[in-house]
């Protein structure tokens, strides 16, 4: 899943959840046509002038691709340490739909909303989907400390982890369970590659005790 996260305005001292908002089904372009709940929300935090733009790609999806490798690397081990211990075929392929439906429509939306949890308390944080493209989102106008940021970037690997977790300790009777955990894996990896490079360009170009907020041209770090 493959998502954008907005941020702006002051952190709260607190480790409660935001206020999660669900926003529907919406066209992906309509997403970000700068007219939606957090748009206006955005346009009326004060950013302090000096303010610096953080540079990201343009085309998020495709610069994120080489960030794939690792998660695509570690699910295939899992895989073949898996098959090495049985001479049989390990998968149930009659769950295979089943497991890209999961995948969709419970793992997508769970992805945005695990970055919604790490907002600040009183902070409202819009998640929802795009059917048609196959995504999901998650916006908000809040800001949020760099660590923080990080910590919520990198969120929507815990599922992946524990199915990946869940496969490897499967009993190679349970091909049902392992065919779904297995796929579960690969998309709760592999989904959060946009945040996987997020994080890395906060690392290398965002000092430490920053804040991260969103403008109308895009995320800003200031101390």
């Amino acid at each position: 899943m493959l998502s954008e996260i907005y941020s702006g305005n002051k952190e709260r001292k607190d480790n409660k959840v935001a206020q999660i908002i669900w926003n529907g089904n919406k066209i992906w372009e309509n997403v970000w046509d700068g007219n939606q709940p957090w748009d206006r929300e955005i346009a009326k935090k004060s950013i302090p002038e000096k303010a610096v733009l953080i540079d990201r790609p343009d085309d998020i999806i495709k610069a994120s691709i080489p960030y794939m490798i690792i998660p695509c690397i570690v699910c295939f081990v899992a895989v073949f340490t898996k098959k090495a211990q049985v001479d049989e075929f390990i998968f149930d392929l009659w769950f295979m739909p089943l497991s890209f439906i999961i995948g969709f429509f419970v793992a997508m939306p769970l992805h945005e909303f695990l970055h919604a949890i790490c907002f600040p308390k009183g902070e409202k944080v819009y998640i929802g989907v795009s059917v048609k493209q196959l995504r999901a989102y998650a916006a908000s106008s809040a800001a949020l400390s760099r660590g923080r940021y990080i910590m919520m970037s990198l969120a929507p690997m815990i599922p992946g982890i524990l199915s990946l977790a869940v496969f490897l300790a499967c009993p190679i009777t349970m091909k049902w369970l392992m065919t779904i955990c297995v796929v579960s894996s690969f998309m709760g990896l592999i989904s959060p590659s946009p945040d996987y490079m997020d994080v890395i360009i906060l690392l290398r170009k965002v000092p430490k005790g920053a804040m991260i907020q969103a403008t109308e041209n895009g995320l800003v770090w200031y101390l």
